[in-house]
């Protein structure tokens, strides 16, 4: 959680605090030397080894993330909800590889460690007009409500992605670091607090009604059949023909 201040309104001088939640932190890393996964599986646990992929795939609870490692020592983990967390789980896992390999003799460092993308929300205090904000920002923006959800807008500093939805909420990815998401919902702010609305006045369209589709030749039988009958104890208006107790003694 990343706390956040913003101005409540143009010109004023109230501020109010905001917190970004990040969902997920991928990184990967490697390690200099050569894993061997069957041992690495034979003594941890959680774990899930496929011998034709050559992956083993790991699940940690502190922090909570999914952990996949490679033979060639390339580790990637997925999960982690801060990037500290992230740096955390990269050096338990590395230190957990490095005490099954039986090299604790040896020093063993995290060779080219990077974050690659950071999930990220926040939620604004106001609804915003999406396809205004197209209007006046064609170049930066990409808005196809028949295909996406909401307006997507490409940052190059920070390189990130943002998708913006009308009730206010803000999805950041491809940011690579927590002080580039707080700069890209910071950047966004400025541009989407002309465009404000109330989110109980958006209106939303109810969805149509499908007619029901009819097999002509299905309802074509069906008519013939209550026009002429059939053989199964219907007469020619259609109707069963229901017999008594009386009739059935009077036939014998």
């Amino acid at each position: 959680m990343l706390p956040w201040m913003m101005n409540t309104a143009a010109g004023s001088n109230s501020e109010s605090y905001m917190t970004i939640s990040i969902n997920n932190v991928v990184c990967n890393y490697s390690l200099p030397m050569h894993v061997d996964l069957r041992k690495f599986a034979l003594n941890s646990w959680n774990c899930s080894y496929d011998r034709t992929g050559s992956i083993l795939t790991k699940q940690k609870r502190h922090p909570g993330c999914h952990v996949k490692v490679y033979n060639s020592g390339k580790v990637y983990i997925v999960g982690c909800k801060s990037e500290a967390a992230s740096r955390q789980a990269a050096r338990s896992v590395g230190r957990e590889i490095q005490k099954i390999m039986g090299k604790t003799d040896q020093k063993v460092c995290l060779r080219k460690f990077r974050i690659n993308n950071i999930l990220a929300t926040c939620k604004f205090p106001f609804g915003i007009l999406i396809d205004q904000v197209n209007r006046k920002y064609p170049k930066e923006t990409y808005y196809e409500p028949e295909l996406t959800v909401g307006l997507i807008w490409r940052m190059t500093e920070p390189k990130a992605s943002v998708r913006i939805h009308t009730t206010g909420t803000i999805v950041v990815t491809g940011a690579t670091s927590e002080a580039d998401v707080s700069l890209a919902v910071e950047k966004i702010y400025g541009y989407v607090k002309d465009f404000q609305c109330d989110i109980s006045k958006i209106h939303h369209p109810a969805p149509r009604k499908r007619k029901p589709v009819i097999n002509e030749e299905f309802s074509n039988i069906k008519r013939q059949r209550y026009e002429f009958g059939d053989d199964d104890g219907e007469d020619e208006t259609g109707v069963d023909q229901i017999f008594d107790d009386e009739n059935e003694i009077n036939d014998f």
